[in-house]
């Protein structure tokens, strides 16, 4: 068994046992501080999966120092993002068919109604983008596109392009991070598949980052 299998194998269980948020706060942390980091870390990985039903790619920074569930259930975060901690992603939202939005009238874990609950949906933030402080992603929102930018502040109520950069409420596309023309051909590349070493040799390749029109 790998290391990381045996730490996994009983730090999962351990943690699904804690009712306690603040021990289970100091577990997530431990596990990070001894696997090198939030980029680095698959034991966490695991956990978010298992419990969270959160999905994070390797080398990428999510809101690690908050509770998870500031991320919606169904939330995939690709490789190489970086997501502020101040980020909230929702997959669902409340309905707009019914008498009230007020969870009486759709909850039926509040007893109210019968029938099943609201279901999460699901949303991707493709590979090497970067969500600014205070960003909110909400429904129908399903893909923030590979190489976009989110301004910090920004309200995101629709697909983002990839290798866009949006900003305000609702997010609107404001300037694009490299040339359109040259998006396909970067995109061909695959570079998120390739390990840091690897990036750092061809990053002379990678077209000039435009600035925002």
């Amino acid at each position: 068994m790998s290391e990381l299998s045996y730490r996994a194998a009983w730090i999962l269980p351990l943690y699904r046992c804690t009712p306690s948020e603040s021990v289970q706060r100091f577990l997530r942390r431990w596990i990070i501080a001894l696997e090198s980091g939030p980029a680095f870390s698959g034991t966490i990985r695991k956990l978010l999966q298992q419990h969270y039903g959160l999905e994070v790619g390797a080398y990428s920074y999510w809101p690690w120092r908050e509770k998870p569930s500031v991320l919606h259930r169904g939330t995939r975060i690709g490789r190489y993002c970086w997501v502020a901690d101040t980020v909230r992603t929702f997959t669902r939202n409340h309905p707009f068919d019914l008498l009230s939005s007020h969870g009486f009238f759709y909850n039926p874990g509040l007893g109210r109604v019968s029938g099943p609950p609201l279901c999460f949906g699901s949303l991707e933030i493709a590979h090497g983008a970067w969500l600014g402080h205070g960003v909110i992603v909400l429904p129908p929102t399903r893909r923030i596109g590979i190489g976009a930018v989110v301004r910090p502040g920004s309200v995101v109520c629709m697909d983002v392009p990839d290798y866009a950069i949006v900003s305000g409420f609702p997010a609107r596309t404001v300037g694009w991070r490299v040339p359109r023309e040259d998006i396909q051909s970067l995109l061909a590349t695959r570079w998120w598949e390739r390990t840091p070493r690897e990036l750092r040799q061809m990053a002379h390749t990678v077209p000039v980052v435009q600035e925002p029109s």
